[in-house]
C-alpha cells in the first residue's frame, strides 16, 4: 500500500502531520482499524474474506465490537459518542466496520488538530504515526 499510495499523497499536496507540510485544509492521517478493534475486543477474529472460512464466532465478534463502540467505548477512548446501525456487522469481510473504525481514528486526530493531531512528542517522522494510537486497552 505504501508503494502505491505515497507518491499519490505527495502529488496531491496534502498535509501529513509530522511528515509533510502541504495544504493545511487537506490533512491525511493513517488509521489502522485492527489496532482499535483489538483495544476493544482483544485478539478475537472478527472478519474473513474467504467464504468457506467465515464463522458465527467472527460475526459475534463484529457485533460485540460495534456494540461496545456504540455503548461507550469510543467515548471512553476518544471522548465522543458514535451512533450507527448494527447492520455494519452483517458483512463477513468487515470492510464497512473497518471504515467506521478508521473514521473514529481520523475523528480522534481531528479533535486534537490544535495539538499536532495527537502525535506524541518525540515521534520519529521516518516511522510515522497511526491516528488514535495513544489509547488505553478496554478488553478484558
Amino acid at each position: 500500500m505504501f508503494f502505491e499510495g505515497a507518491h499519490r499523497l505527495r502529488e496531491a499536496g496534502v498535509t501529513i502531520p509530522g511528515l509533510l507540510a502541504g495544504d493545511p485544509e487537506r490533512v491525511v492521517v493513517e488509521a489502522y482499524p485492527g489496532m482499535l478493534a483489538r483495544s476493544i475486543i482483544g485478539r478475537r477474529s472478527d472478519k474473513q474474506d474467504t467464504r468457506s472460512k467465515q464463522t458465527t464466532l467472527q460475526r459475534q465478534a463484529r457485533k460485540d465490537l460495534l456494540k461496545e463502540i456504540v455503548d461507550g467505548a469510543a467515548k471512553a477512548l476518544y471522548g465522543f459518542n458514535v451512533s450507527v446501525s448494527m447492520d455494519l456487522t452483517t458483512e463477513p469481510g468487515g470492510d464497512q466496520l473497518d471504515a467506521l473504525l478508521c473514521a473514529i481514528q481520523a475523528a480522534s486526530a481531528w479533535r486534537l488538530r490544535t495539538n499536532c493531531f495527537g502525535i506524541p512528542e518525540g515521534t520519529d517522522p521516518v516511522e510515522g504515526w497511526i491516528a488514535g494510537t495513544t489509547i488505553k486497552k478496554l478488553h478484558r
